[in-house]
Parts: C-alpha cells; structure tokens; sequence
C-alpha cells in the first residue's frame, strides 16, 4: 500500500493539480507505458497495443484545501486510513475521492498486457477535465469504468435519469458475485462523458472510501481491494466491446449537479452498516493509535 499512501500525502486541490499530475506521470514513464497530457492538463495512458482496449478513470483533483506541513495519512486498526494533521492535532480529508480510483488504475496497468487509463482535472468544480477530454481516445475502448463512489457495494449504472450502460453488460459484470448491486448516482467523469458521445458502456464503482469532503474522511482497505477484485474480474472476463450510445432521458434534471434519485440514495446509504463507529472525531488525541 506504499504507492496508495504517497497519493494520500500530495495534495491536490482543484486548480491546483500539477504536484499529483507530476507525479502520475512519473509512474507512469517507471511502468513504461506511454503517456499524454493534454492542454487542460488531462493524462491519458495506453499500455499495449490492441484492436480494443479495457479503460478505467479517475479524476486528480480533491476538495481540501487545508492540508499543512505536519499533515500525513496513516493506517490505524490495521485496516483503516485517515488523515493526521500532528500540529493542529486534527484529523483532516485524505483526498480518498478520487486517489482510490488513481491506485486502481495503477493497479489494472501493472496487471494487464493492454490497458488505457484517463486522469481528470477538475471533477470535484463540475467535470472540468472530462468535459474537454479527448473524446477520440475512447473509440477502441470496451467501456469505461471509474471508481470515485463511497461505500463498497454500489455500482452506478444510472445518473441525473440517463442511464450510463447497456443490460447486456450489468449482466455481463456479475456484480453480485462480488458483493455490488446497481444504484443510481451523482454528477461525475463518467456522466459527462456519456452526455458527449462515449459510444460504450460505462459505470462506477465504490471504492472504499468514506465520509468524502470532510475531515473525517477515510478508507477501509478492505473495501477498496474489494472494489480492486471486481475491476480485476470485468477487464479479465469481458473482452467484447459492449456498444452503449447516450440518449437524453426525458427525467433528465434541470440541475445538472444532482441526481432525481439522490435523496433516496442518500437514505439508503445511511442505513448500510454503520461505519461511523470506527471513525475518528476532529482533534482526537492520535497517541492512543500506533502507526
């Protein structure tokens, strides 16, 4: 987990994501897989070379903007990652929404032969990144999957009304084998790309993380290797392109920032297993834990 607490320790607020972008593609070149950044500071990756690639994004921009030269991640209890801050002696958001979603597409390209990944600016103040992306690199792609979504079972196949892949492929995925069920979700890349022609079927994916936007951010790394084996499993069993074209929902919101359905996802979300009880309060005292 050694490249997944180095992504916790950069920060990269939105506007702001030259460190994190540096660092990805200094991965990157170390893996040797070929690399692009593009003028609104987008990455696109394609290790292999194939007819049809598996792809798998993630946005590089968080929301906190507050993190100090005494901030650090570190794990506690054995399976928890939180965020330190020894000076103000306060806990502080590890930017888990999205770097779980960037360990994981590091994870598939060290993985797999032929991979394409993305990584996005600008996710967290309305898609900035995927809403000027390259839109042709995505033609040789199977679908798209991204893992930017709390928790660990949901998997997003609806969003703002319009619906993000084909039947075939919620079939296809077998998500209950791997504790995964559909629900519908918020505005993120895979939406944007979506409304601007992505011709393939995508979703995303809980990945582990919780208490997103807030100080108590965290990640359970249990969940996020759970979300690591289903990614693992769709790129290894499905290798035909499940062809998926937008098609504006009549339901579609006014507001493009929220879902019909975020209300009653949010509930649901609520009554999960309460992982509350193993979070850590503002300003506890952290000499109690052992790191």
């Amino acid at each position: 987990m050694e490249r997944l607490i180095e992504l916790y320790n950069i920060a990269s607020p939105s506007g702001k994501e030259k460190r994190m972008a540096k660092y990805i593609m200094a991965e990157l070149k170390k893996m040797g897989v070929a690399c692009r950044k593009d003028r609104t500071g987008n990455i696109y990756a394609v290790k292999g070379n194939a007819d049809t690639y598996p792809c798998v994004v993630a946005h590089i921009d968080e929301v906190h903007r507050n993190k100090t030269g005494s901030y650090g991640a570190y794990v506690v209890a054995d399976e928890m990652v939180i965020g330190y801050d020894r000076r103000k002696r306060c806990q502080t958001g590890i930017g888990a929404d999205d770097k779980n979603g960037i360990w994981i597409c590091f994870k598939m390209l060290e993985r797999f032969k032929n991979m394409k990944c993305a990584f996005f600016v600008g996710e967290e103040t309305g898609c900035v990144g995927s809403g000027r992306a390259d839109m042709d690199f995505f033609n040789d792609c199977r679908f798209v999957i991204q893992c930017d979504r709390r928790g660990n079972s949901d998997m997003v196949t609806r969003i703002n009304g319009t619906p993000l892949c084909s039947d075939d492929f919620i079939s296809a995925v077998e998500p209950e084998k791997y504790g995964y069920a559909e629900c519908a979700g918020m505005l993120t890349d895979v939406y944007t790309l979506k409304t601007r022609g992505l011709p393939v079927s995508c979703i995303n994916l809980s990945c582990g993380y919780y208490n997103p936007h807030t100080d108590t951010e965290n990640t359970i790394l249990g969940d996020l290797m759970k979300c690591y084996r289903f990614v693992y499993h769709i790129i290894r069993t499905h290798k035909l392109v499940s062809e998926h074209r937008y098609d504006e929902s009549i339901y579609e919101s006014r507001y493009p920032f929220r879902s019909f359905s975020l209300l009653d996802d949010d509930w649901r979300y609520l009554n999960r297993r309460n992982r509350n009880k193993q979070n850590m309060q503002d300003k506890q005292d952290m000499d109690d834990f052992e790191f």
